[in-house]
């Protein structure tokens, strides 16, 4: 759960820095399909998922975010593309933060990670790496719409002010010099750069337009072009750039390309892709509003050019006073069971195990107006009503785990099915290192694992659990508890359970009798 510890931690010093661009798009394309070696979950986890009338009365509402691709350790990465949007133009996005020059602060932030503890300047992300004590970026280039552009040169647009736009171009003019009609480049006058400035005109979505006139460099006829600015704002002060859209981005590892990227820490997800915030405009209606991925938009690839295969998931916004907010339960994709660690301190969200919760849902605005939307994708608010995995396991814990279908809420209010039974999820939770169940982590949970290991090293069929217990879901969690560098579930999920785990568990126990308190992070260095 460090991830969700990092979040936190790194947010409010990255939502005010701003982006450049500085990769072409087309960098990217043309990849091979192939056959992916594992699917990735690409998903965004805001910080907040319900915003109050009251709220969005008083001004723009900034909900920071964070992107996070999830799977496979063993495969690197070449290149990656994302595109995402909000269905309303009331829900935007501002202040993008990668991991490049460009979000670079002027002061060292300390972080802790599976990795070890470092300092640095850089926004730590997924494809950084430490030399050492030293962190990385292996100079990522980020190529993202934080920034408006042109159209046609691609230039970045500043507001001149007086609702105008300006720019430069860079262009040749033509000449006919065989008097035949067709104009070639004038090589003799060169190439003419200029600035151009333009009235914006509002359109009734907000956005603005701006239309100006340019030599083709092709025919060298003269073309009109239009651009279009995502939400035009015509008091931006003369000289500041124009936002862009921030919903794409390009990313590729500098000097990481002959090998291709790894991901950074211990899971792919213990460390964001980047930040960005969604903002709910002042005066938005309450109701439902969803931020979903372009899959059509998006790619994972990897340095030989195989596309990788990815699910994605969005959020959904909800605007209205929670008590004004009806919840019923029509459909539920999720793990069968979800397993934790008793160390584990991070509140129980649905956003763990389920990769979607559709529900109906019917809000009254704070004019008695109802709105109700069927389908709505409600993962993001979903809770345990504040149940952590450590609490659970002190309350539930019996023969040395907590077990237990675990009823999953909205607001502090059971979640119920259409015939008002209550919606769970089953969850187990146990000590990590206590494959023995006793309550401790001593030498016999280090020497239970090593002979698994040996027993499935020489191919015969070996349990790691080995209680009285009847719940067939006690392997997986036993083997959960086991994999100390890892933390997978069976082998298949991106981890391995080997000796290095039976050793990691012995170091363990040799510090706690030596009277020190060590953690599992620690006894990895």
């Amino acid at each position: 759960m460090m991830k969700r510890l990092l979040f936190r931690k790194c947010i409010a010093c990255v939502t005010t820095l701003s982006l450049s661009l500085i990769t072409p798009w087309n960098m990217i394309s043309n990849c091979v399909s192939a056959e992916s070696k594992s699917t990735y979950l690409i998903r965004i986890d805001p910080s907040q998922a319900v915003v109050s009338e009251e709220e969005v009365a008083q001004g723009d509402v900034t909900i920071p975010a964070a992107v996070y691709l999830t799977g496979s350790m063993e495969n690197t990465f070449g290149s990656i593309k994302l595109m995402y949007q909000s269905d309303s133009s009331h829900v935007y996005f501002e202040n993008m933060v990668v991991g490049d020059n460009s979000s670079k602060q002027d002061t060292e932030t300390t972080y802790e990670s599976s990795q070890g503890t470092f300092s640095t300047s850089y926004i730590p992300y997924c494809f950084g790496y430490l030399v050492g004590t030293r962190y990385n970026t292996g100079s990522p280039m980020f190529t993202t719409n934080a920034e408006c552009c042109d159209p046609i040169f691609g230039s970045t647009l500043y507001s001149a002010g007086n609702g105008q736009v300006t720019f430069t171009i860079s262009y040749y003019q033509g000449i006919d010099t065989d008097g035949d009609g067709i104009l070639e480049r004038d090589t003799d006058t060169g190439k003419i750069t200029e600035d151009v400035i333009c009235d914006v005109v509002e359109n009734e979505d907000g956005s603005g337009s701006y239309t100006y006139t340019y030599y083709d460099q092709s025919s060298f006829l003269e073309m009109e072009a239009t651009g279009t600015i995502p939400r035009y704002d015509e008091t931006l002060e003369a000289g500041s750039t124009v936002p862009g859209a921030c919903n794409s981005l390009v990313w590729l590892p500098v000097n990481q390309l002959a090998n291709g990227a790894s991901f950074f820490g211990d899971t792919s997800d213990e460390f964001p892709f980047f930040y960005v915030d969604i903002v709910v405009e002042q005066g938005t209606p309450a109701g439902i509003y969803q931020v979903t991925f372009d899959e059509e938009g998006c790619q994972l690839i990897s340095e030989s050019q195989v596309n990788y295969d990815f699910t994605t998931q969005g959020v959904t916004i909800v605007v209205g006073d929670p008590s004004s907010v009806d919840v019923t339960v029509t459909s539920m994709e999720s793990d069968a069971t979800a397993y934790y660690t008793s160390d584990d301190t991070d509140e129980i969200t649905a956003s763990d195990f389920a990769s979607e919760i559709l529900a109906t849902v019917t809000i009254t605005d704070s004019g008695g107006l109802t709105i109700t939307q069927e389908n709505v994708d409600i993962r993001s608010l979903v809770d345990c009503n504040g149940l952590t995995p450590q609490t659970m396991y002190n309350s539930l814990k019996q023969n040395g785990c907590a077990i237990g279908d675990i009823s999953l809420y909205y607001n502090g209010n059971s979640l119920t099915w259409e015939d008002d039974s209550l919606v769970t999820q089953k969850i187990m939770v146990g000590m990590r290192g206590d494959v023995n169940y006793d309550g401790n982590v001593t030498i016999q949970d280090a020497y239970q694992v090593q002979c698994y290991t040996a027993e499935i090293a020489t191919g015969n069929i070996a349990f790691l659990y080995q209680g009285t217990s009847t719940d067939e879901d006690m392997e997986t969690l036993t083997y959960f508890l086991a994999d100390i560098d890892t933390c997978s579930k069976t082998g298949s999920d991106g981890g391995t359970l080997n000796i290095q785990d039976a050793y990691y568990i012995m170091r363990y126990y040799a510090e706690t009798s030596a009277g020190n308190s060590p953690t599992w992070d620690s006894v990895q260095q």
